[in-house]
């Protein structure tokens, strides 16, 4: 019991922090975000914030990672929702892609000064954000389409994940088509090994 208590205690105090710092960021813009500001608005010393994400890049990458996770909620449900693979595919994306449009934070470090720190979380380092959303949008259709093969439904969730996050990180003007796109590549692929044997 003592063991779940302090989890929840410190998830309740990772959740404050990333509150704190998502404010700060929004607030005067990553570049003059401090984390001993993100202590003091949570009450805390500089040293809790540095135990709990180790510096200021991984604090970055806790940031995309929550914001991934928000993204991903809608995403699976209208994933799962869907009458087919194909509408599905496209519904999730354009919902993904519209959030991604609309998000104050994500907005604000992509298009800002802070870009220069986030765009390799989103790009060339960002690992823990593609598996991530690649993990839980590939158990997601598979949830909804059971007879999926494992491995293509891996690999067509983690070329999604790659061509949103281009679309995310350097958007053009139509949403749509980009939706569009996307869930014509990845469903004409899952359809193409639907169901095969050995897949």
């Amino acid at each position: 019991m003592t063991d779940t208590f302090t989890g929840r205690v410190r998830a309740q105090l990772r959740e404050e922090l990333l509150d704190a710092a998502a404010a700060t960021v929004l607030d005067g813009g990553w570049q003059r975000m401090r984390m001993q500001a993100v202590a003091d608005q949570v009450g805390v010393s500089r040293r809790t914030v540095y135990n709990e994400f180790g510096n200021k890049t991984r604090l970055a990458e806790a940031l995309m990672l929550r914001v991934t996770e928000r993204f991903l909620d809608d995403v699976e449900a209208v994933l799962v929702a869907a009458a087919d693979l194909p509408t599905g595919w496209e519904c999730a994306m354009l919902s993904a892609l519209r959030a991604a449009r609309s998000d104050p934070l994500l907005t604000t470090v992509l298009t800002g000064a802070a870009s220069t720190d986030f765009l390799p979380l989103l790009t060339s380092e960002g690992t823990a954000v593609i598996d991530y959303a690649t993990r839980h949008m590939a158990a997601a259709a598979r949830r909804r389409w059971p007879e999926l093969p494992d491995r293509e439904t891996h690999l067509a969730a983690e070329a999604t994940v790659r061509l949103a996050l281009s679309h995310i990180v350097r958007p053009g003007p139509d949403v749509e088509k980009a939706a569009r796109d996307i869930a014509e590549l990845a469903a004409g692929y899952l359809t193409h090994h639907r169901g095969r044997p050995g897949g």
